[in-house]
Parts: structure tokens; C-alpha cells; sequence
């Protein structure tokens, strides 16, 4: 009898402890869940806070203002000139045949952060170490402009500014960005250009792009903006520049007018002992005298963190290169062709997660314009 009750005694007890062990697993299991839950719930939430991510990038409401920072100016010069719109407490928010300035500013600042997002998870890729946060984009442009007044203090050429504006230094980061990711891709095979298809670039084009002129000898406009010149906004210098090229329809008006437009002008000339030297310091300045004839004017376009545009003065025979001459250039050419295929493709493939609404707000915030 007292055998029996001992051992249902040990097994109530045993049925104790089991109940025990499971209440405590069971306990474990909720609370995981609860914090998981929570940590998700706090992930959402601040993910949603961003207006943009893209794939699984999310921009800070401090970068997407500085989008809308680089895009402020154009976005209103382009009612201006489109719908004669003037600069009014109300322009953002005055539709001008069905076309809202805020919305557009909000489209093109959402466009051109998506694209510079999606350059760098592409370099990233391609195995480069690339920060994407808007505190490592000062961060770099401090560093940079330190670099750069440092080397000034220290009589070294420094081309473009001495210091750089945001404007400016986001086209400087993108154009070395560009450069980086293309070199890498190329090192690692996934851009690649067979010898056949440079020979037949060279075959097709030979005598348009790479017959050379003789001596070129240029009238060359240069108009910094930034920090330090006299216009600091890219959209003023570029309509001063546009000034120029409309009155300049002769070497004396070209002069004349980039004085009266305040426009430094400089004595220029391509020789075959020049242009390799120019080539490296100055590259679209070269392409754009070897495009112009004599008494024309160039493209208005940005070096160095300038505007520059070019008057012909004179040009010598042309002469055709070699193909041995000019393979690798055209190779590098072919390249970047396929690079800019390639990084133009990359915004449109990828998952784009907007918040219209978060955006309108910051934008609304950032310009000072209130909702009615």
C-alpha cells in the first residue's frame, strides 16, 4: 500500500515538474515573439519615417532635402521659361497648366536621389566601399575642400574651386563615383569590348572623329560659380554664359560681350604637342574645339567646376589618326557607353518604395510653404 502511494506520489510530481518545464518554455517562446514583434514594429515604423528606399536603402529626410536643394533652382527656372511664371509667395503652389512646381521639384529630387542610390549600390557591387548616408557625403565634401584649400595655401594647381558647394561637389562625387564603379566593372570582366567591334568604330567614324585639326586657335570664355566667384547658383552663371553665346555672332562681338557680362576671355590653341597634355587637364574643352570650325561657337559646357564656352578662330588641315593611335581611347569610349547602359538601367530595375505623402510634407517644410 505505501509502495503504490509512493510511486503515485512520484509521478504527480513528475507531472508537476513536465507542467513546470512547458509553462516556462511557453513563457520563453511569448516573449520572443513580443520582442520580435516590437523590434519589427520599430523597424517599420522607422522605416516608414523615410520618404525613400530603395532597395532597402532608405534616404533620410536630410537627403532627400538636399535633392530638393539641388533641384530648386532649375525646377523654377523652368516654369519661368516655360510658363513665364514669376518667383512669388504662392509659385510652388500655383498650378500652371495642370503643372504644379512642388510636385515637380518632389518628382525631380525623388528622380535624381534614386539614381545616385542605385550608382552606388551598383559600386558596391563592384566591389567599391561606398557610404551612402547624406553625414558621409559632408563628411567628404569637407575633407575634399580641406584637401583642396590646403593644396591652394601650398602653391599646387588646384583645378575648379578651392572650395566646393554642395551643387558642385555632388557633380564632382557622381563624375568620380562613375569613374571608380566603371574601372571596377572593367577589372572584373563584366564590361568588356572586343577588338573587332573598337575596329569597326574606328572604320565608321575615322574621318569625322578621329581626324584631328591642324593648329586650332580659340577664343576660350570661362565663368566659375560657387562659393568665392561672383555667381554662386549654377542656373544664374548658365543663363549669363547663354547671354554670351546669342550676342556672339563674330570674334570682336564675342569679346565685347563677355566684357560687358563680366566673363573672363583667354587666348587658346590645340597643337599636336599640346592636345595630350590639354586632353588630360581639360577634356571636354579638347572634344568641343575639335568638333567647332573656324568662326563658330562650341557647346556651353561644365569643366572643372566652371562653365566654359569656346570661339574658333582658326583651324588648321585635319589629320587622320592611326587606329593603333587611337584604339584604346576608342576602346575606353566603347566602354562607357556600355557603363552608361548599364547605370541607366540600374534606377529602373530596382524596388523603389516611396512615401508621397511623408515627401510632400518635407518638401512643404523645406520650402516654408504651408498646406491650405
Amino acid at each position: 500500500m505505501d509502495v503504490v502511494r509512493k510511486q503515485k506520489d512520484q509521478t504527480i510530481k513528475g507531472l508537476r515538474a513536465k507542467q513546470k518545464q512547458f509553462f516556462i518554455l511557453f513563457l520563453l517562446i511569448t516573449l520572443t515573439a513580443v520582442f520580435f514583434l516590437v523590434g519589427a514594429s520599430q523597424k517599420r515604423s522607422s522605416i516608414a519615417s523615410e520618404p525613400l528606399i530603395v532597395n532597402g536603402h532608405a534616404a533620410s529626410a536630410e537627403q532627400f532635402g538636399m535633392y530638393l536643394g539641388l533641384k530648386k533652382a532649375l525646377v523654377a527656372d523652368y516654369f519661368k521659361q516655360t510658363y513665364g511664371a514669376e518667383y512669388t509667395d504662392q509659385f510652388w503652389t500655383t498650378s500652371y497648366s495642370g503643372e504644379m512646381p512642388l510636385q515637380r521639384l518632389i518628382d525631380e529630387a525623388k528622380a535624381e536621389l534614386t539614381k545616385t542610390i542605385a550608382l552606388q549600390q551598383l559600386a558596391k557591387k563592384s566591389g567599391i566601399a561606398v557610404d551612402g548616408s547624406y553625414v558621409s557625403f559632408l563628411s567628404g565634401m569637407e575633407a575634399e575642400n580641406s584637401r583642396r584649400s590646403k593644396a591652394a595655401a601650398d602653391g599646387e594647381i588646384v583645378y575648379g574651386p578651392t572650395s566646393f558647394e554642395i551643387e558642385a561637389y555632388y557633380s564632382y562625387y557622381m563624375s568620380n563615383l562613375e569613374s571608380a564603379t566603371l574601372e571596377a566593372m572593367q577589372k572584373s570582366g563584366k564590361l568588356s569590348v572586343p577588338d573587332d567591334k573598337v575596329k569597326q568604330a574606328y572604320e565608321t567614324d575615322k574621318q569625322t572623329k578621329y581626324s584631328l585639326s591642324g593648329h586650332v586657335k580659340l577664343k576660350w570664355a570661362v565663368l566659375p560659380y560657387g562659393k568665392g566667384a561672383a555667381l554662386i547658383n549654377k542656373n544664374e552663371a548658365l543663363r549669363v554664359m547663354e547671354q554670351l553665346k546669342k550676342a556672339a555672332v563674330d570674334q570682336a562681338s564675342f569679346i565685347d560681350s563677355a566684357k560687358q557680362l563680366a566673363i573672363e576671355v583667354m587666348d587658346a590653341s590645340l597643337t599636336s604637342a599640346t592636345r595630350r597634355t590639354a586632353a588630360l587637364e581639360s577634356p571636354i574643352a579638347v572634344q568641343q574645339a575639335e568638333r567647332i570650325q573656324e568662326d563658330q561657337l562650341s557647346d556651353i559646357f561644365e569643366e572643372n567646376g566652371e562653365l566654359h564656352l569656346l570661339y574658333c578662330i582658326s583651324k588648321g588641315e585635319p589629320i587622320l589618326q592611326s587606329y593603333e593611335k587611337v584604339k584604346d581611347a576608342i576602346a575606353s569610349q566603347l566602354l562607357s557607353e556600355q557603363f552608361r547602359e548599364i547605370a541607366q538601367q540600374e534606377p529602373r530595375l530596382a524596388t523603389v518604395e516611396w512615401d508621397s505623402e511623408r515627401a510632400e510634407r518635407l518638401a512643404r517644410s523645406w520650402l516654408g510653404v504651408t498646406k491650405l
